[in-house]
């Protein structure tokens, strides 16, 4: 018995659907615009050799990570969301640990017995381009006075019988 290339190799799944996946993936914050447009020009090729389909992909921009990864403090965040079965989840990865660029990634599953057909792909070539640029910073609003909880501090450190 031999199943098709991106088809899902599980008994309890009905027949020809698929599973959702999201992946997050974290870059080198020194990445530029071509090295994003040629990682996901890589995937793409990934996913339609894999008979995946890309529902969306989204640029998160730059972060400062919880901890150091690979001595890097800061990374960009890919968000991608794809249709296939779990041997395109295998290969993406692996493609994604031989990129360089690639810090960290972490893909899940979302839901299975997806029929393929519902979940159109929401990618153009103006989305390509925009998730190779990042997202503008948010802006903090500086002449906002920051409101106090309480007038009282010492109050919040007493116990019930009123020591501290």
């Amino acid at each position: 018995m031999s199943a098709a290339i991106g088809e899902v190799r599980s008994v309890r799944s009905r027949q020809g659907t698929k599973r959702e996946y999201e992946t997050v993936i974290i870059l080198r914050s020194g990445t530029n615009k071509a090295a994003i447009l040629e990682l996901v020009q890589k995937m793409m090729g990934v996913f339609k050799n894999a008979g995946a389909t890309l529902i969306k992909i989204e640029n998160w921009g730059s972060r400062t990570l919880a901890y150091p990864i690979r001595r890097a403090t800061t990374g960009v965040y890919l968000y991608w969301r794809f249709l296939g079965g779990s041997d395109v989840v295998r290969e993406f990865e692996r493609n994604l640990e031989i990129i360089d660029a690639v810090l960290r990634y972490h893909t899940v599953m979302i839901d299975e017995d997806i029929d393929p057909e519902a979940r159109p792909s929401e990618i153009t070539e103006d989305l390509l381009d925009a998730v190779s640029e990042p997202p503008p910073e948010p802006v903090v609003a500086e002449d906002d006075p920051v409101e106090s909880v309480g007038d009282d501090e010492e109050d919040d450190y007493r116990d019930d019988e009123g020591d501290r």
